[in-house]
């Protein structure tokens, strides 16, 4: 099965430039290559000098490139549920053009890429896919997506089509108003089968690496905390961190207080990550463009280290036995324990972080369990269920 390389991070702190250059080592080690752009703001053709399309475009040897079209995407893979979604708000109303614009739902677009992901391992067409992902709040609504679609499908699914059935001879001769048909629903199923599929795929250390790209400034040092937290907090496997557009020592007196100031992230960075391996990389004196300087870029990022390694295994989230008791352990470093709340809802441990929220599935013999307790242990949130 294809190895996945997601990199993610704040905006502007290079994730193209890590990602292009990752893409290019390996396809140099003969592993067949595909780098993906799933950030609406595109660059990595500009990064690659290449002309790359809403297709797998090959560029070299081993190494193929896609700019995700989202319009593209969405018309293979949801086009009968948005064709209904259309039909519906015309129904209710609004012109042609509006509707096809709103019949895209939240999250489709998000969840549009990891289907071309899930394509790509079904058909086994790569070695390597790596992803040049949107910044972190993107990248996150697409890591969650399939939970939600998961909740959909088994909370409210069932009902809407019993509805829809039930409804739909004895509206038609009353109504305009469209009613979903089977091909609808059939649709929604295998997106849903293929979500699942793609969400345990992401999960898998073995398969998954996520690295945060990130800068030796405060700003993008919280986010890439942030993001850490968040991503333990779904269960996603983080191997690695890269430090980007570190100030060298030759760039004199002017720059004197800047390396000053990122000598004191880079220490808080080795002494809240001690598990991830750090990466880090000097700010370069040529724009980073073209296949050459990119290729030269990475090599000279991961030294004598196989970007294709797995560089931390860790369990995000376990079910224990603590002192007698029913626990959860989920690893989340930089949580706050104000900010959290917890909730059992019928069998679902809700975690709620901030503006994020993890809904998780509790076997059969813990469904009736409350959270009792909950306590910030060494890194890891422990919840108590009584």
């Amino acid at each position: 099965m294809a190895r996945i390389l997601l990199y993610t991070g704040k905006g502007g702190v290079g994730k193209t430039s890590v990602a292009a250059s990752t893409a290019s080592m390996l396809a140099k080690q003969n592993k067949k290559t595909i780098v993906m752009s799933t950030d609406p703001a595109h660059s990595l053709g500009d990064s690659l000098q290449a002309d790359i399309k809403p297709e797998p475009t090959k560029i070299s040897d081993n190494l193929y490139a896609q700019e995700v079209n989202i319009n593209d995407a969405i018309q293979s893979h949801w086009s009968d549920l948005r064709e209904y979604l259309t039909a519906l708000f015309q129904y209710q109303g609004l012109d042609p053009i509006s509707a096809d614009e709103i019949a895209i739902l939240p999250g489709f677009e998000e969840a549009t890429y990891l289907l071309y992901i899930n394509d790509y391992i079904k058909n086994n067409a790569y070695d390597v896919i790596v992803v040049d992902s949107a910044p972190t709040g993107e990248a996150l609504r697409m890591l969650s997506f399939p939970e939600v679609m998961r909740w959909y499908m088994e909370k409210v699914f069932p009902i809407s089509r019993t509805a829809a059935k039930i409804a739909r001879p004895l509206m038609r001769p009353f109504t305009g108003m469209p009613m979903p048909n089977d091909k609808v629903f059939k649709n929604a199923e295998g997106l849903y089968d293929d979500l699942g599929e793609i969400h345990n795929i992401m999960q898998n250390p073995d398969i998954t690496s996520i690295r945060l790209v990130t800068n030796a400034d405060q700003m993008s040092f919280n986010e890439t905390k942030r993001a850490f937290t968040y991503l333990m907090l779904y269960g996603y496997p983080v191997d690695s961190i890269i430090a980007n557009k570190i100030y060298p020592e030759k760039t004199g007196d002017f720059f004197e207080k800047w390396r000053g100031t990122q000598s004191i992230i880079l220490g808080e960075l080795d002494s809240s990550f001690p598990e991830i391996k750090i990466f880090k990389s000097y700010l370069q004196n040529n724009e980073l463009i073209g296949q050459d300087r990119v290729l030269k870029f990475g090599q000279d990022l991961y030294g004598d280290q196989d970007p294709y390694s797995v560089f931390y295994k860790g369990k995000p989230v376990e079910f224990i036995r603590e002192n007698g008791k029913t626990a959860v352990k989920i690893k989340m470093p930089f949580a706050d324990k104000k900010n959290l709340n917890l909730f059992n809802k019928s069998g679902e441990l809700v975690v709620e972080v901030n503006n994020w929220k993890r809904i998780l599935y509790l076997p059969q013999t813990m469904a009736n369990l409350q959270p009792s307790g909950a306590e910030l242990r060494n890194g890891y949130l422990y919840i108590t269920l009584s």
